[in-house]
């Protein structure tokens, strides 16, 4: 459980940081938005290059519909972030059937995304041994776990130095 509400609170701020540098008037950050998500990404996968221990012929197969998937679940976590932000600015005035409107699409959009977890593990099991599968999973929040370090190190060296 503390996985998950460690892994939901990266995913909020990855997103939130994708959302301001979005805006208009941030076309500077953008790019170095841009800069560190294309640094992410790559340092992303050399981690799963290296730990997932995929033969030549598993990792043709298996990056092109990772990738696939990544697009996919990031463009899904976008749409969420969007709806939370609909929620979280959403008027008391507005009517009971607006209200049930955006439940649905919130809710909705979350089934959305488990749909996908369900449909790519499916072609990750027609690909990879099971064994390498849940290994995916076991060295993704391997990953995940590193980056929260390595951002929290990254924070508390910051503000001892000033």
């Amino acid at each position: 459980m503390k996985n998950i509400i460690i892994l939901f609170t990266i995913s909020l701020l990855a997103l939130n940081q994708m959302v301001v540098f979005a805006q208009p008037g941030n076309q500077g950050r953008d790019k170095e938005h841009q800069e560190r998500w294309e640094k992410y990404r790559s340092e992303k996968i050399a981690f799963l290059t290296t730990n997932l221990d995929l033969s030549p012929e598993e990792a043709q197969k298996f990056w092109p519909i990772y990738n696939e998937m990544d697009k996919e679940k990031s463009e899904a976590q976008m749409r969420r972030r969007e709806l939370e932000q609909k929620v979280h600015n959403a008027e008391a005035s507005l009517s009971d059937k607006q209200i049930i409107k955006l439940t649905r699409e919130y809710a909705g959009n979350m089934e959305q995304e488990g749909a996908l977890s369900t449909k790519y593990n499916e072609k990750f099991l027609s690909i990879l041994p099971p064994q390498k599968v849940l290994k995916l999973y076991q060295v993704e929040n391997d990953f995940r776990m590193y980056m929260f370090k390595k951002y929290r190190d990254q924070r508390k060296k910051e503000n001892e130095h000033p």
